[in-house]
């Protein structure tokens, strides 16, 4: 009976410590589904390195988890560590972009983007080039990353247990 009692409470404190990550989930976006994966992996992780783990090897999982835990917050999200220095990339290159919209059509708007180093239609013909070359480029490293990452996880999780 002790043993139902103290498994009572440590549920209702998983549920707890999980609240705020479900709080934020949304069904319509993949990044939610990252976080919830990389939620449980630091939960996981953090009962290997925990006084509660029976194994001899718990330090040697945590680590694992930990690696797994680093190699998805690089592919949570594309735009920060792929996309975005893309772009940081071309405004050192070709100067800031300002944003304006221009009247289009009844009730509608198109969206500009005046970049400073842009003179030419021949500038902007470069621009898109470098633009789409680099976008590409970030592109591939965030699926490579990504599969990576999968890959890792998929090759150590079976391990993942006390």
């Amino acid at each position: 009976m002790k043993y139902k009692i103290k498994r009572f409470f440590r549920k209702c404190y998983n549920v707890i410590r999980w609240m705020p990550t479900i709080w934020r989930d949304e069904d319509w976006d993949n990044s939610f589904i990252n976080e919830i994966f990389i939620k449980k992996l630091e939960h996981t992780r953090d009962f290997f390195l925990s006084d509660r783990t029976n194994i001899a090897e718990a330090k040697r999982v945590a680590n694992e988890i930990q690696t797994a835990i680093d190699l998805l917050h690089m592919t949570r999200d594309s735009w920060e560590f792929y996309e975005c220095p893309v772009l940081e990339e071309l405004d050192a290159k070709w100067g800031k972009g300002v944003l304006r919209t221009e009247p289009y059509g009844d009730n509608s708007y198109q969206l500009h983007i005046d970049i400073d180093g842009v003179k030419t239609e021949a500038d902007r013909a470069q621009y898109n080039e470098e633009f789409s070359k680099g976008m590409d480029r970030a592109r591939k490293e965030y699926q490579k990353d990504k599969r990576t990452a999968f890959k890792y996880i998929a090759d150590h999780i079976d391990y993942w247990w006390d």
